[in-house]
């Protein structure tokens, strides 16, 4: 069952891991121990207080032999290639985690200005997912 936060503002419900209301667009309280993540460059609604410094979080990612037949097969059809989607999906939230991890390690309780980028490495085998931002510690305006 998908866990539901509520709007401290409309009342209305959101999903667990937003960030703000759906319904109104306002902030949803940030609990204890939760890094707010946004790719802006400030946050609507509260003042950065303390710049902590770059962070990062990595992950590199390669498919097994089964996966590489599947996708093989994928491509001969053309379209998606989901055994390579679900991998980068899932590299994706690895490198997510361990950014919010290394920003509350710092104490920050936001990450601004976050983005991704991926990177063929060992010439082509495996693929480097990055997730980097600005760690700061924010407060309600």
């Amino acid at each position: 069952m998908l866990e539901m936060k509520h709007c401290p503002k409309c009342g209305r419900k959101s999903a667990a891991d937003a960030v703000f209301c759906s319904s109104c667009g306002s902030p949803l309280e940030i609990e204890r121990a939760e890094v707010m993540v946004v790719t802006t460059p400030s946050v609507p609604g509260y003042r950065i207080v303390k710049v902590l410094g770059a962070v990062h979080g990595l992950t590199v990612r390669t498919r097994g032999v089964g996966g590489k037949i599947v996708a093989g097969i994928e491509g001969i059809f053309g379209g998606e290639v989901t055994s390579y989607s679900s991998e980068a999906e899932k590299a994706r939230r690895d490198s997510l985690a361990r950014l919010i991890e290394r920003a509350q390690q710092m104490g920050a309780n936001a990450i601004v200005g976050a983005d991704f980028e991926t990177s063929d490495i060992l010439r082509g085998t495996a693929t480097l997912f990055s997730a980097y931002g600005t760690a700061v510690v924010i407060e309600s305006d």
